[in-house]
Parts: C-alpha cells; sequence; structure tokens
C-alpha cells in the first residue's frame, strides 16, 4: 500500500512539474515582414513632365500694333502671331489673310493696309509680288518679286537680287524653290538662310 502511494505520489509531481515547465517557456514570437505595396519605379510621365517645348520665330510688318520678331509657340497660327504684335490697326485690310494658317520659322508675315490693297488693284505692276507674298503667309515669291522685295530676303544683297532676276529672265522663272542654287553665289548655306523665305508660282 505504502508503495502504490508513493508511485502515485511519483507520478503527481511529474505531472505538475511538466505543467509548470511548460508554463515557463520562452513564447515564440512571429514577426511579420511588411512588404511594401509601392512600385519601385517611377512613372514616365513623371521623368518626362518638362520636356522642352519647340519654338519658331516670326516676322510681323505692315499694319498692326507692334511690328516685329516674335517667338511662338511650333504649330501657332496666322492669328496668334498678330495677337502678339497688338493686332490689327483699324485700316488693316484682313479679307485676303487667312488667319488660320500654321507659321514656319523664319516666316516674314505681311499686313496690308486697305490703301495698299486698293492701290495693288490700280496698279498691279507695283505689287507684282508683294500681293503673291500676303496669299503664301509672307514669303517672298521669287518668280514675281522686284528687285526691292528680292532684298527683303534675309541674306540677299543688291547684286544677289539682282542675279535672281537675270536668271529668271534668261531661264523663264523658277520650277522649284532649289533651282534657286543654280543663280550664282547661292549655295550651299546661303540657300539653307532664305529657303524658308521663299516660295514659287
Amino acid at each position: 500500500m505504502m508503495k502504490a502511494k508513493n508511485i502515485l505520489f511519483i507520478m503527481l509531481m511529474g505531472i505538475i512539474c511538466l505543467v509548470f515547465s511548460s508554463c515557463n517557456s520562452p513564447k515564440e514570437e512571429t514577426v511579420v515582414i511588411e512588404q511594401s505595396e509601392e512600385k519601385q519605379n517611377k512613372p514616365k510621365t513623371e521623368e518626362h513632365s518638362e520636356q522642352e517645348e519647340a519654338w519658331i520665330w516670326v516676322d510681323v510688318s505692315g499694319a498692326v500694333s507692334a511690328p516685329g520678331v516674335y517667338r511662338l509657340k511650333q504649330g501657332s497660327r496666322v492669328f496668334e502671331a498678330v495677337q502678339e504684335a497688338g493686332g490689327f490697326l483699324e485700316n488693316a485690310d484682313t479679307t485676303g489673310i487667312n488667319q488660320a494658317s500654321v507659321l514656319s520659322d523664319g516666316e516674314k508675315l505681311q499686313i496690308y493696309t486697305i490703301e495698299e490693297v486698293q492701290q495693288m488693284e490700280v496698279q498691279p505692276e507695283m505689287f507684282s509680288g508683294s500681293s503673291e507674298n500676303a496669299e503664301s503667309g509672307g514669303k517672298i515669291n521669287i518668280n514675281t518679286a522686284d528687285l526691292t522685295e528680292l532684298q527683303e530676303i534675309p541674306g540677299v544683297g543688291e547684286k544677289k537680287a539682282q542675279s535672281i532676276m537675270e536668271y529668271r529672265e534668261a531661264c523663264g522663272g523658277f520650277q522649284n524653290i532649289e533651282q534657286l542654287q543654280e543663280v550664282p553665289g547661292i549655295k550651299g548655306k546661303t540657300f539653307d538662310k532664305v529657303k524658308d523665305y521663299i516660295t514659287v508660282k
């Protein structure tokens, strides 16, 4: 009987020790690693948000409030250039101007007065080149421009203007602007300088 009690006591103590040791053992901690949901790469739109804008230079002259050379965004139209120049004068003739026409870099925009247009109708030979220049967006028609008008082309002085007229008379006019390079003194860099200011009709 005593022996049985001793066995029971030993078993009870063992259970108590087991429970006690399990209660005092360190708890395992779980570490949660949060992963960032943010994207590592920045959107391309942010990297290229400040791209350089393209600009053109346009010479506005004639019947406007403030004639001069103006810088405009590429793709600007005639009416925007006129606005930059202060708008039309009261005596400006706007009937022959396509205000929706897109401008090009280096273009000359000539605005005529009503009196000048009336004079063109009476004496067209005095404005043979000028009247067509208005219709061509300010570019000078090298097939009809006179000596003075040809000298308005950048890089063309009196001698070159005279050479252009002599070539034009001898060959019956220009078929395209590239043909101007056949005139002595107008090749390479010189032609590159004038090509944006001229036209043929």
